[in-house]
């Protein structure tokens, strides 16, 4: 079942009439969500389409696992997904950094132009049918992909297959238990045989994001990676690419490249570009194109940032994931 952004904007809501009492840790989560800086804030926009996101993947998780089950188990672990959704939220098993990026990541493709809504950009549809068999293979297979994830509704979507390898273990095994907590006592062996053949079949070499990689390195392979390429992709709402592309050219983890189209502060877009070693018309055309808050401020910030600051920002940003966390967490103790 998928839920219409209307649906999934009540959805995100629901629960909100219960009785706002002060005790039961609601006021702190109140003055929490109060005190948050609206530049950091979701959207509605952006919270009804995680919503929807969220319920797609998690109702398809449920699915598919109890069609590996036998019939009658099968039955017995029948639920209302949204019911599902809250015992997941209500466990703390919904938090997962990189699955909440993704669905950040996906919310914001309408607002930046979205190309794939209609199965593919043009400038994908060009590529498909380039002359270097790479970037032809690369292009239509990220077309597809892209098709693929969309709902019927035809906006993004987020399956199994979007997840990365620990990502899909979690939600999959998350699910699975879920079901496994209102089906008969000592049947959780049931879901775990289904979770493990369910799992069998994830690729995570599949992933639209590790498909757009692959692009980025065929035109890289072909000598295409250049100026002129970045500000077309820019200038037709191609940000999957775009991020694919200026991580490729800094040689930092794409991660760290959605963090600074995501991160209000200025300064984090011009800094991006002047990793990726791209000239002032090119910045300035990607900047026009993506139309941050003050691209003024952006562009004056890229003549500014030395090339000392590069290095040490490329340095950070290549450090491991694990590695820098426990850095922070080891430099915020009081």
């Amino acid at each position: 079942m998928t839920l219409t952004r209307p649906q999934a904007a009540q959805a995100a809501d629901r629960g909100v009439d219960r009785a706002r009492l002060e005790g039961g840790g609601r006021l702190t989560t109140v003055i929490q969500d109060f005190l948050l800086d609206p530049a950091l804030r979701l959207t509605e926009g952006e919270r009804a389409a995680m919503t929807a996101m969220l319920y797609g993947l998690v109702s398809t998780l449920a699915d598919e696992l109890r069609v590996r089950l036998p019939d009658p188990l099968a039955e017995l672990s029948a639920c209302d997904p949204f019911d599902l959704i809250a015992q997941l939220r209500a466990s703390q098993l919904l938090g997962d950094p990189r699955l909440v990026a993704l669905l950040l990541r996906r919310s914001g493709l309408p607002r930046m132009g979205d190309p794939a809504a209609n199965g593919g950009g043009a400038l994908l549809q060009a590529w498909a049918g380039d002359d270097v068999p790479a970037v032809a293979a690369a292009a239509m297979a990220v077309i597809l992909a892209r098709a693929a994830s969309r709902d019927r509704f035809g906006q993004p979507g987020v399956q199994l297959a979007d997840l990365d390898a620990e990502t899909a273990v979690a939600m999959t095994y998350a699910v699975a238990a879920a079901l496994a907590v209102q089906a008969e006592p000592d049947t959780a062996d049931e879901f775990v045989a289904a979770a493990v053949d369910l799992l069998g079949r994830h690729d995570e070499g599949q992933r639209l994001e590790a498909l757009e990689a692959r692009l980025v390195i065929a035109l890289e392979s072909a000598a295409r990676l250049d100026g002129t390429t970045l500000a077309a992709l820019a200038a037709h709402g191609e940000m999957g690419l775009l991020a694919e592309a200026l991580a490729r050219l800094a040689r930092i983890p794409v991660s760290e490249a959605w963090k600074r189209f995501d991160d209000p502060a200025p300064g984090q877009l011009a800094l991006l570009l002047r990793m990726a070693d791209q000239p002032r018309a090119i910045a300035g055309a990607i900047l026009a194109a993506i139309e941050p808050a003050d691209p003024e401020l952006e562009i004056d910030a890229f003549d500014q940032i030395s090339d000392r600051t590069i290095a040490a920002a490329q340095a950070r940003a290549r450090r491991p994931e694990a590695f820098a966390a426990a850095i922070g967490a080891l430099t915020s103790r009081d």
